[in-house]
């Protein structure tokens, strides 16, 4: 009895300690998106991910963005379960990108059109995360937003955390 505990827990380490470190600088970019094959509920598990989650929602976004406009978006993610948090958004046209992000934030980093928290956040009354995104020069088709954010109980494995997946659709010119 005394070995196969040893297994399991042995096996749970090691486990725990690979998905920590399988993406030791971040999720891949593009993991925000549900469909994607390494997407965000791939390493962040204990229950089934939310798709369309209402804890989770992006303000600032346009109706209809203008082309090459700057925007001040901000994250807001509410899931009383949480201890910490982070999240991925990556803006796409038809599985290319959209538009570029920036953001001062030292806890945050982008690369044209996806941001990503790079620290969890502490849970205090829901978490926010602020941003400016510039829309294409041209906008001939509708932009998606896909956000994820991950909501972590802070115990340094991928057990008990839950991944809250939106998107947002912004029509074309």
């Amino acid at each position: 009895m005394r070995v196969l505990a040893a297994v399991i827990i042995f096996a749970v380490a090691a486990f725990s300690w690979n998905a920590a470190i399988a993406f030791p600088d971040g999720a891949p970019w593009g993991a925000a998106n549900p469909a994607a094959e390494q997407n965000c509920a791939t390493c962040h598990f204990g229950d089934e991910p939310v798709r369309d989650s209402v804890a989770l929602k992006i303000d600032g976004l346009p109706a209809q963005p203008a082309p090459g406009e700057m925007y001040e978006l901000k994250i807001i993610f509410d899931d009383p379960d949480m201890a910490i948090a982070g999240f991925q958004l990556i803006a796409q046209v038809v599985e290319q990108q959209a538009g570029t992000f920036v953001s001062s934030a030292e806890d945050v980093e982008f690369i044209g059109s996806a941001i990503r928290s790079t620290a969890p956040v502490s849970n205090d009354d829901g978490v926010a995360w602020s941003f400016e995104w510039r829309a294409p020069v041209e906008i001939e088709s509708p932009i998606v937003f896909h956000v994820a954010a991950t909501a972590a109980n802070d115990d340094g494995s991928p057990f008990g955390d839950i991944v809250h997946f939106r998107s947002y659709r912004l029509p074309a010119d």
